[in-house]
Protein backbone atom coordinates (compact mmCIF):
# COMPACT_ATOMS: atom_id res chain seq x y z
CA UNK A 1 0.00 0.00 0.00
CA UNK A 2 2.67 2.62 0.96
CA UNK A 3 4.46 1.31 -2.05
CA UNK A 4 1.45 2.20 -4.21
CA UNK A 5 0.96 5.36 -2.85
CA UNK A 6 4.56 6.56 -3.51
CA UNK A 7 4.06 5.67 -7.32
CA UNK A 8 1.03 7.48 -7.51
CA UNK A 9 2.52 10.78 -5.75
CA UNK A 10 5.02 10.36 -7.88
CA UNK A 11 3.22 10.07 -11.03
CA UNK A 12 0.66 13.19 -10.08
CA UNK A 13 3.71 15.22 -9.81
CA UNK A 14 4.89 13.84 -13.31
CA UNK A 15 1.87 15.16 -14.61
CA UNK A 16 2.15 18.27 -12.61
CA UNK A 17 4.82 19.38 -14.19
CA UNK A 18 4.36 18.47 -17.69
CA UNK A 19 1.32 20.83 -17.69
CA UNK A 20 3.46 23.51 -16.10
CA UNK A 21 2.92 23.03 -12.26
CA UNK A 22 5.33 22.81 -9.68
CA UNK A 23 4.31 21.20 -6.30
CA UNK A 24 5.22 22.81 -2.79
CA UNK A 25 3.71 20.39 0.07
CA UNK A 26 2.99 21.82 3.45
CA UNK A 27 3.80 20.35 6.31
CA UNK A 28 0.87 18.95 8.62
CA UNK A 29 0.43 19.81 12.11
CA UNK A 30 -1.63 17.69 14.96
CA UNK A 31 -5.60 18.06 15.03
CA UNK A 32 -4.87 19.32 11.46
CA UNK A 33 -8.48 17.75 8.92
CA UNK A 34 -7.78 20.09 6.13
CA UNK A 35 -4.22 19.73 3.86
CA UNK A 36 -2.75 22.40 1.57
CA UNK A 37 -0.31 21.82 -0.92
CA UNK A 38 1.09 25.18 -3.25
CA UNK A 39 1.58 24.22 -7.13
CA UNK A 40 2.53 27.11 -9.08
CA UNK A 41 1.72 27.45 -12.62
CA UNK A 42 4.38 28.70 -15.13
CA UNK A 43 5.09 30.77 -18.11
CA UNK A 44 7.74 31.86 -19.90
CA UNK A 45 6.78 34.99 -18.30
CA UNK A 46 7.98 34.77 -14.85
CA UNK A 47 6.24 37.85 -13.23
CA UNK A 48 3.13 35.64 -14.88
CA UNK A 49 3.65 32.49 -13.09
CA UNK A 50 0.57 32.19 -10.13
CA UNK A 51 0.55 30.08 -7.13
CA UNK A 52 -2.82 27.51 -6.29
CA UNK A 53 -3.51 26.20 -3.22
CA UNK A 54 -4.62 22.41 -3.00
CA UNK A 55 -6.91 21.68 -0.52
CA UNK A 56 -7.68 18.15 0.07
CA UNK A 57 -8.35 16.17 3.89
CA UNK A 58 -5.89 13.86 6.03
CA UNK A 59 -8.57 11.49 7.68
CA UNK A 60 -9.72 9.64 4.58
CA UNK A 61 -12.81 11.35 3.92
CA UNK A 62 -13.72 12.81 0.18
CA UNK A 63 -15.31 16.03 1.38
CA UNK A 64 -16.14 18.28 4.23
CA UNK A 65 -19.46 20.42 5.37
CA UNK A 66 -19.72 24.06 5.39
CA UNK A 67 -22.38 26.39 6.52
CA UNK A 68 -22.68 29.07 3.54
CA UNK A 69 -23.50 32.30 5.18
CA UNK A 70 -23.12 31.29 8.81
CA UNK A 71 -24.91 34.25 11.47
CA UNK A 72 -25.58 36.38 8.20
CA UNK A 73 -28.98 34.04 6.85
CA UNK A 74 -31.85 33.15 9.26
CA UNK A 75 -31.71 29.88 7.58
CA UNK A 76 -28.25 28.43 6.92
CA UNK A 77 -27.45 26.47 4.17
CA UNK A 78 -25.59 23.18 5.10
CA UNK A 79 -23.36 21.74 1.90
CA UNK A 80 -20.25 19.36 1.39
CA UNK A 81 -17.32 20.58 -0.79
CA UNK A 82 -15.13 18.56 -2.43
CA UNK A 83 -10.91 18.50 -2.60
CA UNK A 84 -10.54 21.47 -5.10
CA UNK A 85 -7.34 23.90 -5.79
CA UNK A 86 -8.00 27.85 -5.53
CA UNK A 87 -4.85 30.54 -6.74
CA UNK A 88 -3.31 31.83 -3.54
CA UNK A 89 -3.98 35.54 -5.05
CA UNK A 90 -6.79 37.23 -7.14
CA UNK A 91 -5.82 36.98 -10.73
CA UNK A 92 -3.41 39.42 -11.27
CA UNK A 93 -2.87 41.61 -14.96
CA UNK A 94 -0.05 39.89 -15.49
CA UNK A 95 -1.41 36.66 -15.74
CA UNK A 96 -4.30 37.81 -17.36
CA UNK A 97 -2.07 39.45 -20.36
CA UNK A 98 -0.35 36.18 -20.76
CA UNK A 99 -3.10 34.47 -21.11
CA UNK A 100 -5.47 36.96 -23.42
CA UNK A 101 -2.35 37.35 -26.20
CA UNK A 102 -2.54 33.88 -26.84
CA UNK A 103 -6.48 33.63 -26.47
CA UNK A 104 -6.64 36.32 -29.29
CA UNK A 105 -3.89 34.50 -31.36
CA UNK A 106 -5.73 31.12 -31.55
CA UNK A 107 -8.90 31.83 -31.91
CA UNK A 108 -10.74 33.34 -29.25
CA UNK A 109 -12.61 36.66 -28.95
CA UNK A 110 -12.68 37.87 -25.18
CA UNK A 111 -14.47 41.34 -25.68
CA UNK A 112 -13.17 43.50 -22.10
CA UNK A 113 -9.43 43.48 -22.34
CA UNK A 114 -9.22 44.14 -18.67
CA UNK A 115 -6.81 46.86 -16.55
CA UNK A 116 -4.17 46.84 -13.89
CA UNK A 117 -6.19 48.20 -11.14
CA UNK A 118 -8.23 51.06 -10.50
CA UNK A 119 -8.60 53.94 -8.19
CA UNK A 120 -11.23 56.84 -7.07
CA UNK A 121 -15.34 56.79 -6.55
CA UNK A 122 -17.44 54.02 -8.14
CA UNK A 123 -19.03 56.36 -9.98
CA UNK A 124 -15.87 57.83 -11.24
CA UNK A 125 -13.39 55.16 -11.47
CA UNK A 126 -10.47 55.37 -12.98
CA UNK A 127 -7.93 52.88 -14.66
CA UNK A 128 -4.30 52.85 -13.15
CA UNK A 129 -3.19 51.55 -16.86
CA UNK A 130 -5.31 51.54 -19.84
CA UNK A 131 -7.23 48.31 -21.22
CA UNK A 132 -5.28 45.56 -23.04
CA UNK A 133 -1.70 47.47 -22.26
CA UNK A 134 1.49 45.81 -21.43
CA UNK A 135 2.21 44.91 -17.36
CA UNK A 136 4.02 47.70 -15.22
CA UNK A 137 3.17 46.11 -12.19
CA UNK A 138 3.80 42.81 -10.71
CA UNK A 139 0.73 40.85 -8.32
CA UNK A 140 -2.06 43.96 -9.27
CA UNK A 141 -5.55 42.33 -10.06
CA UNK A 142 -6.93 42.34 -12.99
CA UNK A 143 -10.12 44.35 -13.11
CA UNK A 144 -12.97 45.96 -15.09
CA UNK A 145 -14.04 42.07 -16.70
CA UNK A 146 -17.47 40.41 -17.33
CA UNK A 147 -18.27 37.25 -15.95
CA UNK A 148 -18.38 36.48 -19.34
CA UNK A 149 -14.90 37.01 -20.14
CA UNK A 150 -13.30 35.99 -17.17
CA UNK A 151 -15.19 32.26 -17.61
CA UNK A 152 -14.24 31.99 -21.59
CA UNK A 153 -10.54 33.34 -20.56
CA UNK A 154 -10.21 30.05 -18.25
CA UNK A 155 -10.87 28.06 -21.23
CA UNK A 156 -8.25 29.55 -22.98
CA UNK A 157 -5.61 28.66 -20.36
CA UNK A 158 -6.67 25.21 -20.22
CA UNK A 159 -5.93 25.14 -23.74
CA UNK A 160 -2.48 26.99 -23.11
CA UNK A 161 -1.34 24.51 -20.48
CA UNK A 162 -2.79 21.15 -22.57
CA UNK A 163 -5.81 20.63 -20.18
CA UNK A 164 -9.12 19.96 -20.72
CA UNK A 165 -11.26 22.97 -20.92
CA UNK A 166 -14.36 23.29 -18.54
CA UNK A 167 -16.95 25.40 -20.49
CA UNK A 168 -18.25 24.04 -23.86
CA UNK A 169 -20.92 25.16 -26.55
CA UNK A 170 -21.69 20.92 -26.76
CA UNK A 171 -23.16 18.68 -24.50
CA UNK A 172 -19.91 15.77 -25.82
CA UNK A 173 -17.71 18.81 -24.44
CA UNK A 174 -15.62 18.48 -27.37
CA UNK A 175 -15.94 22.26 -28.78
CA UNK A 176 -14.44 25.13 -25.92
CA UNK A 177 -16.67 28.24 -25.83
CA UNK A 178 -14.22 30.93 -26.93
CA UNK A 179 -16.24 33.99 -27.10
CA UNK A 180 -17.41 36.29 -24.91
CA UNK A 181 -19.57 38.52 -26.89
CA UNK A 182 -23.27 39.09 -25.25
CA UNK A 183 -26.20 41.22 -25.26
CA UNK A 184 -25.85 44.44 -23.25
CA UNK A 185 -26.34 44.06 -19.47
CA UNK A 186 -30.10 45.51 -19.47
CA UNK A 187 -31.37 43.80 -22.72
CA UNK A 188 -33.20 40.71 -20.43
CA UNK A 189 -35.12 39.90 -23.05
CA UNK A 190 -32.16 38.60 -25.43
CA UNK A 191 -29.94 36.98 -23.13
CA UNK A 192 -27.88 34.33 -24.95
CA UNK A 193 -29.41 31.39 -22.58
CA UNK A 194 -29.95 28.24 -24.70
CA UNK A 195 -27.97 25.32 -23.87
CA UNK A 196 -23.97 26.00 -25.35
CA UNK A 197 -24.50 29.80 -25.41
CA UNK A 198 -22.00 32.47 -23.65
CA UNK A 199 -25.13 32.84 -20.71
CA UNK A 200 -25.58 29.13 -20.13
CA UNK A 201 -22.51 26.97 -21.09
CA UNK A 202 -22.40 23.42 -21.20
CA UNK A 203 -20.40 22.55 -18.04
CA UNK A 204 -17.65 19.53 -17.91
CA UNK A 205 -17.33 19.09 -13.76
CA UNK A 206 -14.93 16.29 -14.60
CA UNK A 207 -12.15 18.29 -16.83
CA UNK A 208 -8.94 19.13 -15.45
CA UNK A 209 -9.22 22.49 -16.80
CA UNK A 210 -9.30 25.91 -15.17
CA UNK A 211 -12.20 27.35 -13.97
CA UNK A 212 -14.46 29.98 -11.74
CA UNK A 213 -14.82 28.57 -7.98
CA UNK A 214 -18.03 27.38 -7.16
CA UNK A 215 -19.45 30.26 -4.58
CA UNK A 216 -19.24 26.72 -1.83
CA UNK A 217 -15.71 26.54 -2.45
CA UNK A 218 -14.87 29.95 -2.51
CA UNK A 219 -16.58 30.51 0.95
CA UNK A 220 -14.73 26.99 2.00
CA UNK A 221 -11.58 28.61 1.53
CA UNK A 222 -12.90 32.45 2.85
CA UNK A 223 -13.69 31.05 6.38
CA UNK A 224 -12.34 27.17 7.40
CA UNK A 225 -9.50 26.62 9.80
CA UNK A 226 -6.74 23.57 9.37
CA UNK A 227 -8.60 22.04 11.82
CA UNK A 228 -11.83 21.95 10.29
CA UNK A 229 -13.34 24.95 11.95
CA UNK A 230 -15.00 27.85 10.12
CA UNK A 231 -15.06 31.70 11.32
CA UNK A 232 -17.96 33.25 11.61
CA UNK A 233 -19.80 34.11 8.12
CA UNK A 234 -19.68 37.81 9.83
CA UNK A 235 -15.67 38.09 10.18
CA UNK A 236 -13.76 39.33 7.96
CA UNK A 237 -11.36 36.32 6.31
CA UNK A 238 -8.64 35.73 8.45
CA UNK A 239 -9.92 37.07 11.40
CA UNK A 240 -10.48 34.87 14.50
CA UNK A 241 -11.12 37.75 16.79
CA UNK A 242 -15.02 38.82 16.07
CA UNK A 243 -17.57 40.19 13.72
CA UNK A 244 -16.83 43.36 11.50
CA UNK A 245 -19.74 44.94 13.26
CA UNK A 246 -21.67 45.46 16.24
CA UNK A 247 -25.09 43.64 16.60
CA UNK A 248 -27.87 45.41 14.78
CA UNK A 249 -31.36 46.33 16.71
CA UNK A 250 -32.94 42.73 15.50
CA UNK A 251 -30.10 41.34 16.69
CA UNK A 252 -30.28 42.62 19.85
CA UNK A 253 -34.12 42.66 20.05
CA UNK A 254 -33.47 38.90 19.91
CA UNK A 255 -30.52 38.48 22.96
CA UNK A 256 -27.90 38.15 20.39
CA UNK A 257 -24.45 38.71 20.86
CA UNK A 258 -20.68 38.19 19.72
CA UNK A 259 -17.19 39.66 20.16
CA UNK A 260 -16.17 42.57 17.83
CA UNK A 261 -13.13 42.82 15.86
CA UNK A 262 -10.45 45.48 16.62
CA UNK A 263 -8.17 44.16 14.18
CA UNK A 264 -9.51 42.88 11.10
CA UNK A 265 -8.40 45.65 8.65
CA UNK A 266 -5.04 44.04 9.21
CA UNK A 267 -6.92 41.59 6.59
CA UNK A 268 -8.80 43.86 4.65
CA UNK A 269 -8.31 46.35 2.21
CA UNK A 270 -11.95 48.65 1.81
CA UNK A 271 -12.88 52.01 1.79
CA UNK A 272 -12.09 53.18 5.42
CA UNK A 273 -8.05 52.00 4.55
CA UNK A 274 -7.29 51.66 0.85
CA UNK A 275 -5.92 55.19 0.40
CA UNK A 276 -3.48 53.55 2.84
CA UNK A 277 -0.34 51.73 1.52
CA UNK A 278 1.54 48.58 2.15
CA UNK A 279 5.28 49.15 2.19
CA UNK A 280 6.06 45.50 1.01
CA UNK A 281 3.40 42.75 0.05
CA UNK A 282 3.93 39.13 1.35
CA UNK A 283 6.48 38.61 -1.39
CA UNK A 284 8.11 41.77 -1.11
CA UNK A 285 6.81 43.99 -3.62
CA UNK A 286 6.77 48.03 -2.95
CA UNK A 287 2.59 48.70 -2.50
CA UNK A 288 3.33 52.48 -1.66
CA UNK A 289 1.26 55.01 -3.80
CA UNK A 290 4.30 56.68 -5.23
CA UNK A 291 5.97 53.41 -6.29
CA UNK A 292 2.87 52.83 -8.36
CA UNK A 293 2.82 56.25 -10.08
CA UNK A 294 6.47 55.65 -11.24
CA UNK A 295 5.66 52.30 -12.23
CA UNK A 296 2.32 53.70 -14.08
CA UNK A 297 3.50 56.84 -15.18
CA UNK A 298 0.09 58.09 -13.95
CA UNK A 299 0.66 60.91 -11.76
CA UNK A 300 -3.55 61.12 -10.67
CA UNK A 301 -3.56 57.60 -8.39
CA UNK A 302 -5.15 58.86 -5.25
CA UNK A 303 -7.90 57.98 -2.83
CA UNK A 304 -9.24 54.58 -2.78
CA UNK A 305 -7.50 51.95 -4.89
CA UNK A 306 -6.53 48.74 -6.01
CA UNK A 307 -3.64 47.37 -3.81
CA UNK A 308 -1.00 44.69 -5.26
CA UNK A 309 -1.82 41.51 -3.73
CA UNK A 310 -0.80 40.26 -0.54
CA UNK A 311 -0.41 43.79 1.31
CA UNK A 312 -2.57 42.29 4.26
CA UNK A 313 -2.17 39.02 6.31
CA UNK A 314 -3.66 35.92 5.08
CA UNK A 315 -6.41 33.89 6.12
CA UNK A 316 -5.93 30.35 7.94
CA UNK A 317 -5.62 28.08 4.32
CA UNK A 318 -2.94 30.66 3.31
CA UNK A 319 -5.38 32.75 0.91
CA UNK A 320 -4.73 36.37 0.96
CA UNK A 321 -7.57 39.14 0.02
CA UNK A 322 -10.71 37.19 0.33
CA UNK A 323 -12.37 40.56 1.78
CA UNK A 324 -11.61 43.25 0.03
CA UNK A 325 -9.47 44.42 -2.47
CA UNK A 326 -11.34 43.57 -5.57
CA UNK A 327 -14.54 41.66 -6.10
CA UNK A 328 -14.04 38.35 -7.53
CA UNK A 329 -16.41 36.19 -9.69
CA UNK A 330 -17.74 32.60 -9.17
CA UNK A 331 -19.50 30.41 -11.70
CA UNK A 332 -22.74 30.16 -9.45
CA UNK A 333 -25.73 32.33 -10.38
CA UNK A 334 -26.73 34.87 -7.56
CA UNK A 335 -30.21 33.27 -6.33
CA UNK A 336 -31.38 31.97 -3.14
CA UNK A 337 -29.15 28.55 -1.48
CA UNK A 338 -31.11 25.30 -3.07
CA UNK A 339 -32.81 27.44 -5.33
CA UNK A 340 -34.05 25.41 -8.62
CA UNK A 341 -33.88 28.38 -10.81
CA UNK A 342 -32.22 27.31 -14.24
CA UNK A 343 -31.02 30.45 -15.12
CA UNK A 344 -30.58 34.13 -13.48
CA UNK A 345 -28.98 37.32 -15.16
CA UNK A 346 -26.93 37.52 -11.89
CA UNK A 347 -23.69 35.68 -11.02
CA UNK A 348 -22.34 35.10 -7.87
CA UNK A 349 -19.69 37.84 -6.90
CA UNK A 350 -18.07 37.59 -3.68
CA UNK A 351 -15.01 39.64 -1.42
CA UNK A 352 -15.98 43.18 -1.40
CA UNK A 353 -13.52 45.85 -3.29
CA UNK A 354 -11.95 48.89 -1.85
CA UNK A 355 -14.09 51.90 -2.89
CA UNK A 356 -17.15 50.57 -1.05
CA UNK A 357 -17.84 50.75 2.99
CA UNK A 358 -19.71 47.73 4.16
CA UNK A 359 -22.06 48.35 7.16
CA UNK A 360 -24.39 45.91 10.37
CA UNK A 361 -26.95 45.94 7.29
CA UNK A 362 -24.77 45.14 4.10
CA UNK A 363 -21.92 43.44 5.21
CA UNK A 364 -20.49 42.48 1.73
CA UNK A 365 -16.54 42.90 3.10
CA UNK A 366 -17.78 39.79 5.31
CA UNK A 367 -16.46 36.10 4.50
CA UNK A 368 -20.12 34.69 4.35
CA UNK A 369 -21.41 37.97 2.89
CA UNK A 370 -23.93 36.91 -0.47
CA UNK A 371 -23.55 39.31 -3.48
CA UNK A 372 -24.23 39.05 -6.98
CA UNK A 373 -23.45 41.19 -9.83
CA UNK A 374 -25.51 41.35 -13.71
CA UNK A 375 -22.85 38.73 -15.98
CA UNK A 376 -22.43 41.69 -18.86
CA UNK A 377 -21.05 44.44 -16.44
CA UNK A 378 -17.42 45.16 -15.88
CA UNK A 379 -17.14 44.17 -12.47
CA UNK A 380 -14.02 43.59 -10.93
CA UNK A 381 -11.63 40.28 -11.21
CA UNK A 382 -11.99 36.35 -10.50
CA UNK A 383 -9.64 34.08 -8.33
CA UNK A 384 -8.55 31.12 -10.69
CA UNK A 385 -9.78 27.59 -9.72
CA UNK A 386 -9.52 23.92 -10.49
CA UNK A 387 -10.55 20.42 -9.83
CA UNK A 388 -8.63 18.27 -7.30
Amino acid sequence: MEKFKLISTLFISILLIFSGCTVETDTTQSGQIIKTEKQTVTFSNTNANFTMIDISFIDGRTSDSIILGEDLLEVPYITNVKPFRLAMYETSYNTWYEVLKWAENNGYTIVNKGVEGVFGEVEHENNMSGPGEEPKLVEMPVCRLTWRDVMVWCNALSEMKGLEPVYCTDKDFKTPLRDSTGVAFNDLENYAIEPGEVDNPYVNTNANGFRLPYVKEWEYAARKRLDGTAISGRNVSGDDSGAMFSPTAIEEMNEISFPISKIYENYIWWRKNSAGEAKLTASGLNDTTANLKTLTGNNSISTFRTHLSGGKLPNHLGFYDMSGNIPEWCFDYNVTYGSKLKFHTMRAFRGGDTANQSDALNQFHSSGNKGGQIVGIKGGGFRIAQNH
